[in-house]
């Protein structure tokens, strides 16, 4: 049991405060993270908290933890004495931690609350927001501390990878994904073995295809009647053999654009009219399977 000395006072549950016997919070110290207002050491370093029962000398323990109320206890190193735990804060900036004591009545005093700041750790993940769907995307990693020897990712708490780092330059990773919304998770780990935060790096898979022109920009006023403009298609599923494109007010009349061998296809089109040409694009497989997505793309003509 957590309280065997005593007897709980009238009217307080274990673990709770009667208003015959209140006792004072407990205090907090510790040399790593410190209630100072100033940055320390980080988020996978561990750290010392020593409780001090702060004059009860009734008190047995302390209860603990980064929410509150605090769930965890450990007993105090004599009656009115101290108790010293490691806490290992996972994400940087403002930290807390919960703690009170408890008497040998089963009292429990006022929460005091530590506060601490954490500097980041996180390694720090460039890559794109969308990906295509069920083929490789590359994420890039770099260290946010001293001495990182390997980057372990994760998408959506699914298996583990762990690759080395490459030295003096970001680490690549190449990240396959089905059609959807991801997560993707990554830490480091040091030469001796210590754990980084967590960076958390949200993007999207689709299998809408690319579509790109220089001569027509997306949404931006170019060219004008009468001017040709060649359009890049790029696949962002396997398997594309050709695309399909309709304009948004003749759907009966989709054009087919056949694809290269790297799937990849363009086509020229030339406004006769300055105004606004939406159009949307989809690729196909060879047994004629549309992508879910299509690619909404906007020629504005001058």
């Amino acid at each position: 049991m957590l309280l065997a000395v005593g007897v709980v006072a009238s009217g307080a549950a274990p673990g709770q405060a009667s208003a015959a016997a209140p006792v004072a919070e407990p205090t907090v110290v510790s040399a790593e993270y410190p209630d100072d207002g100033a940055w320390h050491p980080g988020a996978g370093m561990p750290g010392s908290f020593t409780f001090e029962a702060n004059g009860e000398e009734a008190v047995v323990g302390f209860f603990y933890g980064t929410t509150d109320p605090a769930g965890t206890f450990v007993a105090a190193d004599h009656p009115g004495g101290t108790a010293t735990v490691s806490h290992t804060p996972q994400t940087s900036g403002p930290n807390d931690l919960y703690v009170a004591s408890v008497d040998n009545a089963g009292n429990r005093s006022p929460q005091h609350v530590h506060h601490f700041y954490v500097q980041s750790t996180e390694p720090r993940v460039s890559g794109p927001r969308e990906t295509g769907a069920g083929v490789p995307a590359e994420f890039r990693f770099s260290p946010g501390m001293a001495d990182v020897v390997s980057y372990t990712y994760r998408i959506d708490n699914g298996p583990e990878t762990t690759l080395a780092a490459s030295a003096g330059v970001p680490t690549t990773a190449n990240i396959t994904s089905a059609l959807g919304f991801h997560r993707l998770e990554v830490w480091s780990t040091t030469g001796t073995g210590l754990t980084s935060g967590t960076a958390r790096t949200p993007y999207t898979a689709s299998d809408a295809p690319l579509v790109a022109s220089t001569d027509y920009p997306d949404f931006e006023g170019s060219g004008g009647p009468g001017v040709p403009g060649v359009f890049t298609l790029t696949p962002r599923s396997p398997g594309v053999v050709d695309y399909v494109y309709y304009f948004y007010w003749d759907w009966d009349n989709p054009t087919v654009v056949p694809a290269g061998t790297d799937g990849r296809a363009s086509f020229t089109f030339t406004p006769t009219a300055s105004g606004f040409y939406p159009i949307q694009v989809y690729s196909r497989t060879a047994d004629g399977t549309q992508s879910n997505l299509g690619r909404d793309y906007s020629i504005v003509v001058n």
